[in-house]
């Protein structure tokens, strides 16, 4: 069952990242990024209320203190997320934001003291390989701009500081209080994104109440981008980190690059194709080398 979860999960964070992308491409009625990511967390507050009611968790101030943490990074997540998926591929900014846990197998190393082995090593280089190939931009047919490769630098730097907080979190005195700590990280970044949403809406003279098709993108994202992330949260600690990481970050990258070519007529070329391919065996690599090793030898 948990691996059936798992595959709903990847199926999701890819459904989201389409929505992201379909998003770009209608009529906003000059409804920014920030409002946007204000609406898709107001509906993560809906449906994480509804689990806190439901679930044991208390309201513990360590939770509810990495909680507000978390909701200064979400709110950094989202943005540069959205960002770019809108204004780049959805299957390179996939992948981009899909090596983000290299940072937190750093800190791992440096805070933890954990190990690394020599099968993670060659995962990180190919990694780095899979990049350059995939993001040199005059080799692409893709139009590769200069703003969306910053913004997917910010996604990947966000990403990574995620996985730095679950990895501070789950040795913290409130591990347990999943509930909670979303809940608080989404009351944060709902006011973030609304306090900056206005401020961009009051200078740009766009408008700051959605229209029915942005609702619609909204609700449909808040909803798929909450149940991709409470699954992680819960499918982490159940499936070997050595299965679930590679498997759900590779699947992902491959899945989006399907549907990149299906739904958006995305045009890559063969070296940025070989860069996805060496990206997706790396991120196997460099979360199950070894106990592939095992198994095999």
């Amino acid at each position: 069952m948990s691996y059936i979860l798992m595959t709903v999960s990847i199926v999701l964070s890819v459904v989201n990242a389409c929505l992201l992308r379909k998003y770009s491409s209608v009529e906003k009625n000059g409804f920014n990024a920030y409002l946007f990511n204000a609406g898709v967390s107001l509906v993560w507050l809906a449906i994480l209320t509804c689990l806190l009611i439901i679930s044991d968790n208390s309201l513990n101030p360590v939770a509810i203190a990495y909680g507000a943490a978390y909701g200064v990074i979400l709110f950094a997540f989202l943005l540069f997320k959205t960002q770019s998926m809108a204004n780049g591929p959805v299957s390179l900014s996939t992948l981009i934001g899909s090596c983000a846990f290299i940072i937190a197998t750093f800190f791992g190393v440096v805070y933890c003291d954990e190990s690394v082995s020599i099968a993670q090593v060659i995962g990180m280089a190919m990694l780095v390989v899979a990049l350059i190939l995939c993001v040199n931009p005059k080799k692409s047919n893709e139009k590769l701009t200069k703003k969306w490769m910053l913004y997917c630098l910010a996604f990947f730097l966000a990403g990574g500081f995620v996985g730095v907080l679950y990895k501070l979190f789950g040795k913290s005195s409130a591990s347990g209080e999943h509930e909670i700590m979303l809940l608080t990280a989404s009351i944060v970044s709902t006011m973030l994104f609304l306090i900056f949403g206005i401020i961009r809406a009051k200078k740009s003279g766009g408008s700051t109440v959605p229209n029915k098709q942005v609702l619609i993108f909204i609700l449909l994202s808040g909803i798929a981008s909450c149940s991709y992330i409470r699954l992680n949260l819960t499918l982490s600690n159940i499936i070997p980190s050595v299965i679930f990481f590679p498997v759900s970050n590779g699947g992902m990258v491959i899945l989006s690059t399907v549907a990149g070519r299906l739904l958006f007529k995305e045009r890559l070329t063969a070296a940025q194709l070989l860069g996805i391919a060496i990206g997706c065996i790396a991120v196997v690599i460099t979360g199950c080398g070894d106990y592939l090793i095992r198994v095999i030898f």
